[in-house]
């Protein structure tokens, strides 16, 4: 986590990644492109929303919303671009439930066979009571790979509020982490 840090906080002028930015040729150009970064999309709208259904839903818009366009903005790589439409499509999906009333992990992690997956529940529950802005940004960068540049373009922001956004949620998750007096922890 300190080394995708490092990354953030680097490369002041570095073009945005993940695949330029050359235009799309039309819908089987955007076809191409979403089954290419289809698995990228799909954990980053998981590490957003937390629910299966919801990334369902998030996925099929998205692709329409990719299908009317001609090209992904300029001077933005083609994955920022689609997650920058997942991480609204996400906002937009989680403005539509209802307020959580308890922010913890749950008494008991859901049975399911896949390896890891009860490793998922405390780490979504500490994404969760991130700030929205501050969880875009980390879960932009640390799920979905992008840098600095990529996650402000992504987020319509500039490079240092990316970073900063980055900074913040990454200290607030350190924080959770770290071992309170209270647990008996060193000092």
């Amino acid at each position: 986590m300190r080394a995708v840090g490092r990354e953030m906080s680097e490369g002041e002028g570095k073009e945005p990644s993940a695949g330029g930015s050359e235009p799309l040729s039309g819908s089987a150009d955007v076809a191409s492109l979403l089954n290419a970064h289809a698995a990228v999309m799909a954990r980053v709208a998981m590490a957003l929303l937390g629910e299966a259904a919801h990334v369902e839903r998030v996925l099929e818009q998205v692709a329409r919303e990719a299908a009317g366009v001609a090209a992904a903005p300029d001077g933005v790589a083609p994955l920022a671009w689609l997650l920058g439409l997942v991480r609204a499509a996400s906002a937009t999906q989680l403005s539509k439930l209802p307020l959580r009333t308890r922010t913890g992990a749950p008494d008991t992690a859901p049975t399911t066979a896949r390896i890891g997956a009860s490793d998922a529940v405390p780490v979504r529950a500490a994404v969760a009571t991130l700030k929205p802005t501050e969880r875009d940004a980390v879960v932009l960068s640390l799920v979905g790979g992008l840098e600095a540049a990529d996650v402000a373009a992504a987020c319509n922001v500039d490079v240092g509020t990316a970073r900063t956004r980055f900074a913040r949620g990454v200290e607030e998750l350190l924080r959770q982490d770290a071992p309170s007096d209270d647990e008996g922890g060193a000092r």
